[in-house]
């Protein structure tokens, strides 16, 4: 593959992650509106998107080595559950967009991380294209804290504190990726033992799970949220492969962007303001860090 075949790349899993990313957090918000309970809904989805990659997996023939594979699985799958959970019990009370919002932060963790444990080089090009992704993402945010609802102040730090587990994760699965692991096979056996590791908190805080499947627009909501899982996650691994743990990040306001523009179109949540500079410097950031192949460990 050239580099300019595995910039393309980089990009179309980049768009394809991130887009994927804000309908999920727009589907949650429709389940949370619909009476869901929040975390059976997370484990059945995570769990059905698992499922079938699975199956994709097998028929590609990656399954190869999958006993190998379960320990780094049960840490990356634990690493996703964790903030996915927070932003489905919070989406209720601070709405879509800010929940899409907050996926603009880990970049820079991500980026901080990276360059503290050698897994990013110096690189004052990248180090620019991360700043000008986090200030469209502080915009963006900045602008939504004066519209949020009075009461949701606790919901609203539950909800910031999701990127420094989402950043902690893009760095786990960078440092720790399988020798030889193929990205659908991983991102397959992650979505499973993240959907097992919901099970408990489902109990605790949801009780029975017979709310989920008695409503046909539940199980709708569940049966399409599934299929966008399969696609986001097959291009999520494949984006950390190629591009490493900061270039994944900027999924992050990709879908901060797209998802704050949804939640305008179905929700009537009002775009903040500056909306179209802060889109500007995600875009700006996006090209400036594609403009160079990406850097230092790879997974293999």
């Amino acid at each position: 593959m050239t580099d300019a075949q595995g910039r393309l790349a980089i990009l179309g899993c980049l768009v394809t992650a991130g887009a994927a990313l804000a309908v999920t957090i727009l589907i949650s918000r429709m389940a949370s509106d619909a009476g869901a309970p929040m975390i059976w809904f997370l484990a059945a989805v995570m769990a059905g998107g698992g499922a079938v990659q699975l199956a994709l997996a097998a028929a590609l023939g990656q399954l190869g080595g999958t006993l190998r594979m379960l320990p780094f699985a049960a840490g990356a799958g634990l690493l996703l559950a964790g903030p996915m959970a927070l932003g489905y019990l919070a989406v209720a009370h601070v709405g879509a967009g800010y929940i899409a919002l907050t996926f603009a932060f880990p970049i820079l963790l991500t980026w901080a991380l990276a360059r503290l444990m050698g897994l990013e080089r110096a690189d004052p090009r990248r180090a620019l294209a991360v700043g000008l992704g986090l200030a469209g993402g502080v915009t963006l945010a900045l602008a939504k804290l004066s519209d949020l609802p009075a009461g949701a102040t606790g919901w609203l730090v539950a909800a910031t504190a999701m990127p420094v587990v989402i950043a902690g994760g893009n760095i786990y699965r960078s440092r720790y990726w399988p020798t030889g692991a193929r990205p659908v096979a991983l991102s397959a056996l992650t979505l499973l033992m993240g959907g097992l590791a919901c099970v408990p908190l489902a109990m605790v805080l949801d009780g029975s799970a017979t709310g989920l499947w008695r409503d046909a627009g539940l199980r709708g909501l569940v049966g399409v949220d599934v299929a966008v899982f399969v696609v986001q996650y097959v291009a999520f691994f494949q984006l950390q492969r190629l591009g490493g743990p900061v270039t994944l990040s900027l999924l992050g306001p990709v879908a901060a962007v797209t998802g704050a523009g949804g939640a305008l179109w179905l929700f009537a949540e009002p775009l903040p303001q500056n909306f179209a500079l802060a889109a500007a410097l995600v875009g700006a950031g996006t090209a400036l860090m594609l403009m160079r192949p990406s850097p230092a460990a790879r997974p293999a």
